[in-house]
This record gives C-alpha cells, structure tokens and sequence, in this order.
C-alpha cells in the first residue's frame, strides 16, 4: 500500500518502557523509508492532518482515542500500546516487539481495515468531536443529580439520575458495560444508551432507560451546572436550556487491524 507519510501521536510518559516504545517506532518507520512526523497528543491539530496517510499512536487507549478526534476522512489509524503491562490497549493492534513486522505488512497490503463506528454530537448546534467510545451527558458534579428531558422521536421523559451515557460498539465494553449495558461489536453501526442510576419517584416515573440510538437521542438541560463529555477528554458546558442531539456519525474510523 502506498504508505509514505504518517504522524506519529504519542503520551509524553517518562517510564521506561514506554520511551523504548517511542524510540523503536522512529527507528523502524526510518529503515522503512516512511515520512514521518512526532507529536505529543496535547499538541496534536487537525491541521498535522494534511497530506498524511497513517496515524500511528504511542501509548495506550487514551492516546489512540484522542488522536481519533482529528480524523474526519478515511485516513488510517494504528495503534500502538506503549506499556501492555500497565495498559489493556483494546484499541491498539501492535507493540514495540511487533511493530516493524506489522508495518511491513502493511506496505506490502497484508492487513484489513476495520470501521469502527462513531457518535456525532450537536450541542446547541455546535458540533463537537466525533465521539469513539462514549458521550455521557448529565451532571458535572457526580455526587449531584442530573436533571433533564430525554426525547426519542416523539416521546419526551423528564427524568433524575445519574446521567446518561451513549456508547459505540467500540466503548461498549467499558464505561457502558459497568452501568449495566450489554456489549456489541465495533463494527456495527448503531449506538446505544443507558441512563445511570435512574430515579423513580411520584413525579418522575421513568420508561426510557435504555435503548438503540436509531433516529437520535436529544436531551434539554434542566441543571445549572451540566456537561456534555467526549468520551471522558472534552467537557463542554450543558447548563439549563442547552439542547444536544447524539446520533450515528457517517464518518467511521478506519483502524489498521491484522
């Protein structure tokens, strides 16, 4: 595959093994005779974006999940788990041991492309970035109740609880998988919620707890203090009156997978 430029996003971690792994991917993508360009991820722009074909992040899901914010083509995307011992890296397909071999193998077109659906989000029509494992939407203090109005097509639930989350396949092992949410493959193009720890009361009678992300889910703020959270990275404002809109974006990301 022609593969000649690629950006390099990593964690600026001092431990050892992971400052080996960041050594050992310069040195291979070198003798690989790839473009290359190094960028801590808080310095990462969608901007660096241009002319690259492959992204390769260093570290661990974190890494990989915010350099999937500045993708919004088809631009390629491995991942490389820096640390395995101290990382699960679900997200990454290779480490410092494989990573020549795998990289070879892409070149030569040895390797697939998976899609792994995202979530877009629309605050207040303001979009925000494209959402790999989850949106959660609700309070921005945890002890605190989140208060809101949760709307599927016609129906509208005023509702207290512990917020909402909205996952992807991808993140539905994780954060959505602990609130009580079933597990479904990343590759499957559908988003799912579960409200957390819903309260049911005289006055709020819950229904819609959880469900598939179909036609959209809209939420109405009735807090002052709540926020709208990309996948536990970027935190916007959802004070009383806000109004944000999840759905199934059509931009997937393409992951490297072997």
């Amino acid at each position: 595959m022609d593969i000649t430029k690629a950006l390099v996003v990593y964690n600026a971690r001092k431990n050892k093994e992971h400052q080996t792994a960041v050594k050992t991917v310069r040195s291979a993508l070198r003798r690989l005779g790839i473009r290359f360009r190094f960028v801590v991820k808080e310095n990462a722009t969608k901007r660096m974006m241009r002319g690259i074909d492959l992204v390769v992040t260093v570290g661990g899901d974190g890494t990989f999940i915010e350099a999937s914010h500045l993708i919004e083509d088809d631009t390629l995307i491995l991942g490389v788990n820096s640390d395995p011992k101290s990382s699960e890296g679900v997200h990454t397909m290779a480490t410092r041991f494989d990573f020549e071999r795998k990289m070879r193998m892409v070149l030569t077109g040895d390797f697939s492309v998976e899609r792994w659906h995202r979530l877009r989000t629309v605050l207040d029509g303001k979009e925000l970035p494209l959402s790999l494992n989850e949106v959660y939407i609700g309070t921005l203090h945890q002890f605190l109740t989140s208060r809101y109005t949760l709307i599927r097509g016609a129906k509208r639930e005023q509702q207290k609880s512990s917020g909402i989350i909205v996952s992807t396949g991808c993140g539905s092992t994780a954060w959505y998988a602990s609130a009580g949410g079933k597990p479904f493959p990343r590759t499957v193009r559908e988003g799912r919620f579960i409200v957390r720890e819903p309260y049911r009361g005289r006055l709020t009678p819950i229904r819609m707890t959880e469900g598939v992300v179909d036609g959209g889910l809209a939420v109405e703020s009735n807090m002052r203090k709540g926020c709208v959270a990309i996948d536990s990275t970027k935190v916007f404002g959802f004070g009383r009156g806000s109004a944000a809109t999840v759905t199934v974006s059509d931009r997937p990301l393409h992951v490297v997978t072997f």
